[in-house]
């Protein structure tokens, strides 16, 4: 579907000349995307987030241990195109790795140090990175729900998580509290094998239409919550009369800019 079909990462304001695989292959192992998730795109949105997709492709491959499944050659990709990220994640202090560890409750065992737990520190680019991702998956979804292309003025906030949220509190808070949403969702297969533990969502709409909850598991590992609506500046209102009602309430939820390549 790209002849002639806008764009829908852009808000349909240019025309697709190409199919971008949403998530990107790259976070499933083998490759092993699953079917009827390549949406129309065009060049300016579909090329301009491959670093991206190659950090939370790293972020993706990372187990419960904390290293990599698919091992030494993702993790090279990494370190040669952001030079320090891996190190920044992986090598930390004593201190450091005692006070991430308290926070997640995780003790070293016999003959193991702090250190050697298998925690990470988050640097700013897989923020960044997450961020790009949740904009252009939202905006995927968005279209493969309902069949319509996202506005280019519609309004997009989003939360992330990591499984370090689990371990700290036994649960992802943030899920726990959309779990009462009504919500629907589409396979996620290729050749008949389930790719849901590998990628999993829930998308709920309210009973007006204007505001949208998406819901993205990817494994174990991490994910994200976004609140979209496509009415421009529906979010913006919603938001101020939280804060009225709650000044010392501070939102754990951003607002990611419409062009799918920035946040």
């Amino acid at each position: 579907m790209t002849g002639g079909h806008p764009c829908i990462f852009c808000g349909g304001q240019r025309i697709a000349s190409t199919e971008e695989h949403c998530p990107p292959r790259a976070l499933f192992r083998g490759k092993q995307w699953p079917e009827g998730y390549a949406f129309p795109a065009c060049e300016e949105c579909n090329g301009g987030t491959s670093d991206d997709d190659l950090i939370v492709a790293f972020l993706a491959n990372l187990n419960e241990a904390g290293s990599a499944d698919k091992g030494a050659g993702l993790m090279y990709q990494v370190n040669r195109q952001f030079p320090g990220f891996v190190k920044a994640m992986f090598v930390r202090t004593a201190v450091q790795a005692r006070k991430l560890a308290r926070k997640t409750g995780l003790r070293p065992g016999p003959g193991e140090t702090y250190q050697e737990l298998p925690i990470v520190r988050l640097p700013v680019e897989a923020h960044r990175s997450v961020g790009v991702l949740a904009a252009k998956l939202t905006k995927a979804l968005y279209f493969k729900q309902t069949s319509k292309i996202f506005p280019a003025d519609g309004g997009i906030m989003f939360q992330w998580f990591t499984n370090a949220q689990k371990m700290e509190h036994g649960r992802i808070v943030l899920l726990d509290a959309l779990s009462h949403f009504a919500a629907m969702s589409s396979p996620k297969r290729r050749g008949g094998k389930d790719l849901t533990d590998q990628f999993d969502y829930k998308y709920s709409v309210d009973v007006p239409g204007e505001l949208h909850i998406l819901q993205v598991v990817f494994g174990d590992v991490f994910g994200f919550v976004s609140i979209l609506s496509q009415v421009s500046g529906r979010l913006e209102l919603m938001e101020e009369s939280i804060r009225k009602a709650h000044p010392k309430l501070a939102s754990p939820f951003r607002f990611l800019s419409t062009n799918s390549s920035t946040v």
